[in-house]
Parts: structure tokens; C-alpha cells; sequence
């Protein structure tokens, strides 16, 4: 007896497009996850770099007594407001430190408090200007 139905092999057209759409969702997702990571590690980039700056000048209240912004960068070593070894993750320009008191982007603000020339602020700032990333710092002697 010959048998007349003819095999069935491999997949058919709908089969391979639920899989390649379900491929594709899952996708997504991962993106979604993936570029909000990016985002937490960058903000903990600037995070570490405003405790480096705090410990710097925590360390050099201790030594010394200055009174500027500028009498401070030269203590710590701040050369154009760049640090060695401290990147900005957002520019990946080496401008880390500014002394202004100004929001810049994954810059970190560092001013005397007025009338108190011992009491230094520290504030990290993420994608936003605005943005401010981590507790503000407070060093003093």
C-alpha cells in the first residue's frame, strides 16, 4: 500500500515570523535595560568624583587654610580644574572639577560657603544640568 500524504518538513511562514517577533521584543527590552544602566553607571562615575574632590579637600583643610577656590585647586593639584585619573562621563573631557559654583554636566561644583571660609560644598551633577547626582558634600575644617 503506497502512502499519499506527503511529509511535512520544516517550518512554515507564520511559525518563522512569530519567532523573529518574539525575537525582536526581547530585543527591545534588553535595549531598554541596557541604556538605563549606561545611565546609573555614569551618574556613579560623577558620584565618585565628587567624594575624590571631598577627600582632597577634607585632606588639605586639615594642612592647610585657604580661603579661595583657586587657593584650593592649587593645593589639590587642579590643573585647568582637571584631576588626573578623573574623566567627565558624559564629554569624556578631562575638565572634571569647576569652582564657580555652576551646574555643568557631569561636573563637579565646588564652592566656599559665604562668610565661612572653611566650609567648602561639594555637588556632583548629572545629565541635566540640573540634575544634581548624589548628597551635596560638605567639607570644613
Amino acid at each position: 500500500m503506497y502512502n499519499l500524504r506527503k511529509s511535512k518538513k520544516g517550518f512554515t511562514l507564520i511559525e518563522l515570523m512569530v519567532v523573529v517577533a518574539i525575537i525582536g521584543v526581547l530585543s527591545l527590552l534588553g535595549l531598554r535595560l541596557y541604556t538605563g544602566q549606561q545611565e546609573k553607571a555614569k551618574n556613579a562615575i560623577v558620584k565618585a568624583n565628587a567624594s575624590t574632590v571631598h577627600t582632597l579637600i577634607q585632606a588639605e583643610l586639615a594642612d592647610s587654610d585657604p580661603s579661595t577656590v583657586a587657593s584650593m585647586f592649587t593645593l589639590i593639584g587642579v590643573s585647568g580644574h582637571a584631576l588626573a585619573g578623573m574623566q567627565n562621563p558624559y564629554s569624556a573631557d578631562t575638565n572634571v572639577v569647576n569652582g564657580d559654583g555652576t551646574e555643568v554636566i557631569g561636573e563637579v561644583s565646588v564652592s566656599v560657603t559665604t562668610g565661612t571660609p572653611n566650609v567648602w560644598t561639594i555637588q556632583g551633577y548629572g545629565k541635566a544640568a540640573d540634575a544634581k547626582v548624589g548628597n551635596e558634600l560638605t567639607a570644613q575644617r
